[in-house]
């Protein structure tokens, strides 16, 4: 039946160590990379296995799971923001793929929150 009325509190300590995690990983692939996009790839991974792990564990509604990626992501894509960023000859592009980087960032944590929600339960 679940908690019904045991609300969890959140360990952020271990999301923000996963996202840190996840931008060492996607700062070490930076220089190898000929396309800055493949740097994705990381975060994608680490999300992918919150999900799996999310969705196994069956303890997460929507909106809990989303602020946790959410977190790990943002921290994993740093790396990749701060390339876009400084060596940018022209401004407008680099906040436009900034702001595209963001806008999946948060697609993804919602695809991911989706699939790692936790059943509804019936009683």
């Amino acid at each position: 039946m679940g908690n019904l009325f045991l609300k969890e509190r959140e360990n952020w300590w271990t999301w923000i160590v996963w996202g840190v995690l996840g931008c060492i990983s996607t700062g070490s692939m930076l220089p190898y990379i000929s396309e800055v996009w493949l740097a994705l790839l990381s975060p994608v991974c680490f999300l992918f296995v919150l999900v799996s792990w999310m969705n196994y564990s069956r303890r997460f509604d929507f909106s809990r799971a989303f602020k946790v990626l959410s977190c790990v992501t943002v921290i994993s894509v740093i790396p990749l923001l701060l390339t876009q960023l400084y060596p940018v000859p022209d401004p407008k592009q680099g906040i436009i793929d900034m702001a595209l980087v963001i806008l999946m960032c948060i697609g993804l944590s919602i695809i991911g929150a989706w699939v790692a929600r936790r059943p509804k339960q019936y009683y």
